[in-house]
């Protein structure tokens, strides 16, 4: 009996066939990147409000991204669905060694100081296999960061790959003190910005920028510290912003940009009271 996935494999291969779908067949891995991302971002929507028939559905949709561009290289002669299972399979038992080879690693940091580790040997051997000499190195322990990807899971990508190199604090309370600092710095850059403005001369944000940004990345480590991903963490916030936000224009008798600080305020209280009780809010 075929499969539930096979059917699917073959409803793509058809979709590409010469007899199938114009826009299927026109399909290209760079014009599927956008969709590939794109329903990235809906498969999280649907785990951060927690329904389970959307999170089925939208992970369809994912899988479909995975399926057709595995098609698309097959079709180029490059690889096929199987060959990318075969190799994440492999990937997974060589990195668990702990469950598949008798390791003994006793806590999840353990295992992920392992898999930073098994991941740049790895890279070491590539880099061999590719004539770059016995001795091959990786080039920076940064490297393998898709440029690509949003600033706050860079920020914490890179972040874990200094801690797997040793570069970590201590204690929470440091990284706290780090933030303080960070703040510091970042005040004092707002006040020279004002006292630019108050001479009449153009600030340059670039000090700016670059002090927000070291808030920023302070956060994203204290985020990682208690082991939660602080781009999920702003997609939630963000979510309940909007909530509270069109509660307000439901409640309010006036458009909202009629109303003065003092109205809009309290407003926003009523809406985050009424909300408060409600799951996720």
């Amino acid at each position: 009996m075929t499969s539930n996935l096979d059917q699917f494999i073959e409803t793509i291969a058809r979709l590409r066939s010469p007899n199938g779908c114009p826009w299927d067949r026109e399909q290209t891995h760079r014009t599927l990147a956008r969709f590939l991302l794109e329903e990235t971002y809906e498969v999280l929507e649907a785990i951060h409000a927690d329904d389970g028939d959307k999170l089925k559905d939208e992970l369809g949709d994912l899988l479909l991204q995975v399926v057709l561009n595995a098609q698309v290289a097959k079709d180029e002669g490059k690889f096929d669905l199987e060959a990318v299972a075969a190799a994440i399979n492999q990937k997974m038992i060589r990195r668990h060694p702990h469950v598949f080879a008798g390791k003994s690693l006793a806590t999840a940091q353990d295992v992920l100081m392992n898999w930073h580790e098994l991941k740049e040997a790895e890279k070491r051997e590539s880099q061999k296999a590719e004539g770059e000499g016995k001795n091959a190195q990786l080039k920076s322990a940064m490297d393998g960061v898709p440029a690509a990807m949003p600033a706050l899971l860079q920020a914490l990508k890179i972040s874990e790959k200094a801690v797997a190199q040793g570069f970590e604090w201590q204690e929470e309370g440091q990284i706290w003190e780090q933030l303080e600092s960070e703040l510091k710095e970042l005040k004092d850059e707002i006040r020279i910005l004002k006292s630019a403005n108050d001479r009449g001369e153009k600030p340059d944000l670039k000090n700016f920028n670059l002090e927000l940004g070291d808030v920023l990345f302070t956060v994203v480590n204290i985020a990682r510290w208690h082991g939660t991903n602080p781009e999920e963490s702003l997609l939630m916030a963000i979510a309940k912003f909007k909530e509270r936000f069109q509660e307000m224009e439901k409640i309010s008798a006036r458009p909202l940009k009629e109303l003065s600080f003092e109205e809009l305020d309290q407003l926003w209280r009523s809406a985050k009271s009424k909300l408060d009780g409600k799951p996720g809010s």
